[in-house]
């Protein structure tokens, strides 16, 4: 505590001492040596506003405040937050009475249901980040449940367009008693909207009407795929922090895609108070975990935001899901497309480090991706840059492996991220004749193809781009995948994937990844891997990509 108190008044003065050496005199002449990593832990912890003669202490640092004193605080606010965060530990001993459902939930959606209803009586704001197909939407229709029709303000439900259907099937079929109105396209009279206990709307909706919808209060903001505010400066982020609601919840089974200021993104949105400015939060958390993998730090932020998340995966609470087994399919190219590949990489890696060592890193992003950008096309679709001259190793291996699943009775569904991709498949599976359905981001009508999929005994297979697939369907009668490229983010795979392996799937699911041996496709793999560590011991969850490329990495992707 005595070295504490010096610290605080250090910062109190400026904090300049600190950084200029690694001790104090104190009264009686003694010099304290300061345990840099406990200084750094009460760095993070008491913020001084410079516009201010005082050191705050935010209510979310406050655990590790008391656990760096090794005593309990004393005072009222103390005690209320130890009272808060005691109860996340007595969730499970809580007996809550459930809402009218026309549904039985399973034990760890009976959980869930408690940990939000928890977070909402104590208004704090927190991430439901369970693995894919873990029935959030019917966790979030249970809570909103509950408080209804005795709350008379609406709640307010922001989710990707492609997701309204299937909210406003979701509710009806498990809550009709909550009235509902979809806010979008021409359907947008917001007094009308504002009646209803629930107001479906979609995240361009949010942006385009802001200048309305932040006048309204709300008396719950929920985001669903809440990785659509990941960007903080972007302006739907910056719509969606703008609305006024007395309760938040965010849903999303991949709540870091890219970084860690994603997370800060995120609970600027949940918890406003949690973080300082995204200056002070790169400052201490981000550039200490992401460059020098300091796991201390790690550990703070892992402390600091583990009440508030919640994430559970299929393999641990849904053990009588079938299996899934994944396989990866090396192909290897032909000589006109290694030799095509290899003059393109010669070339690009020349043009990115030169265009590096003149403009330096930051300047070189667009070339640095626009190169891995052709690579990654030559390596699965080479027809789309040699008109036609150069064909993919990938489609004869592709093709024969399909005929054979749909000749056993399977369903298939393929993914891409190239649109060339599925026009080339297409033409294949046309010259087979099998039946298929196929869906890219221009797609209108996407509930009646993939009726038609679940459906109809004659449709073998379903062709869509990655993003366009990756959530909000439900494509169980299907049980063999194939990723037809590999993606920069392994999350955004997994959640293709879980399309078909949720609650509903009877079969067990082979999933293919089709890799091009000796190519970028290799290198994306291996690095997805180096990289994946770095957000793993935060939120357990395989949450990273490579989209923020060191010259390091470009060395070893393109040399």
């Amino acid at each position: 505590p005595r070295i504490l108190l010096i610290w605080i008044r250090m910062m109190y003065r400026g904090g300049c001492l600190l950084r200029k050496q690694r001790y104090v005199v104190l009264s009686d002449g003694n010099r304290a040596i300061f345990d840099e990593g406990y200084m750094r832990r009460l760095e993070r912890i008491f913020n001084r506003n410079k516009n201010a003669k005082r050191v705050t202490v935010s209510f979310f640092d406050l655990p590790e405040m008391e656990e760096l004193l090794n005593e309990r605080l004393e005072g009222e606010a103390f005690v209320r937050h130890r009272r808060v965060y005691e109860g996340f530990n007595n969730l499970s001993a809580l007996k809550l009475k459930l809402p009218s459902l026309n549904a039985e939930l399973r034990p760890y959606q009976y959980e869930g249901v408690k940990w939000i209803k928890y977070l909402y009586e104590n208004k704090l704001g927190g991430c439901l980040a369970d693995d894919m197909g873990l029935g959030k939407t019917l966790q979030t229709i249970a809570m909103l449940a509950s408080i209804y029709p005795k709350i008379k303000k609406p709640t307010l439900l922001v989710m990707p367009r492609s997701l309204l259907f299937n909210w406003q099937c979701e509710i009806e079929r498990f809550a009709p008693q909550l009235s509902v109105y979809t806010y979008y396209g021409n359907m947008r009279n917001l007094p009308e909207a504002m009646k209803s206990q629930l107001v479906l709307t979609s995240y361009a909706m949010v942006r385009n009407d802001v200048e309305q919808l932040c006048k309204e209060r709300f008396h719950y903001v929920i985001l669903d795929e809440s990785q659509n505010i990941k960007n903080i400066n972007s302006q739907t982020t910056q719509a969606i922090l703008l609305l006024q609601a007395e309760h938040r919840l965010a849903l999303s089974g991949t709540p870091i895609e890219n970084n860690l200021t994603e997370l800060y993104s995120l609970f600027r949105f949940l918890n406003p108070a949690m973080f300082d400015s995204l200056e002070e939060f790169n400052r201490r958390y981000t550039y200490p975990i992401q460059k020098d993998n300091d796991k201390e730090v790690m550990m703070s932020l892992r402390k600091k935001i583990y009440p508030f998340m919640l994430r559970r995966l299929k393999k641990d609470v849904l053990t009588e899901l079938p299996d899934r087994i994944e396989q990866t399919l090396f192909v290897e190219m032909t000589k006109e497309q290694a030799d095509f590949y290899e003059q393109r990489r010669s070339y690009y890696y020349q043009q990115v480090k030169q265009t590096i060592a003149e403009e330096g890193i930051q300047k070189s992003q667009f070339v640095m991706f626009q190169a891995l950008n052709e690579l990654r096309r030559i390596a699965s679709v080479p027809e789309s840059l040699s008109d036609g001259r150069i064909t993919s190793a990938k489609l004869e291996v592709l093709s024969e492996a399909v005929s054979e699943a749909v000749l056993n009775g399977h369903k298939v569904v393929i993914f891409f991220n190239y649109i060339a991709g599925i026009e080339l498949v297409g033409e294949l599976l046309d010259n087979a004749g099998i039946d298929f359905v196929s869906m890219t981001g221009s797609t209108r009508d996407r509930q009646s193809l993939v009726k038609r999929f679940q459906t109809d005994p004659h449709c073998k297979v379903f062709l869509m781009t990655l993003k366009t697939g990756g959530v909000g369907l439900n494509l169980t009668a299907a049980d063999t995948v194939f990723l037809f490229e590999p993606w920069w983010n392994k999350a955004a795979e997994e959640q293709a994937v879980n399309r078909l392996h949720r609650i509903g799937q009877t079969s067990k699911v082979l999933s293919y990844s089709m890799i091009t041996m000796k190519s970028i496709e290799e290198k994306i793999c291996l690095l997805q891997q180096k990289k994946a560590d770095l957000l793993a011991g935060l939120i357990g969850n395989d949450a990273s990509s490579v989209k923020s490329l060191s010259e390091e990495d470009i060395d070893y992707i393109l040399g």
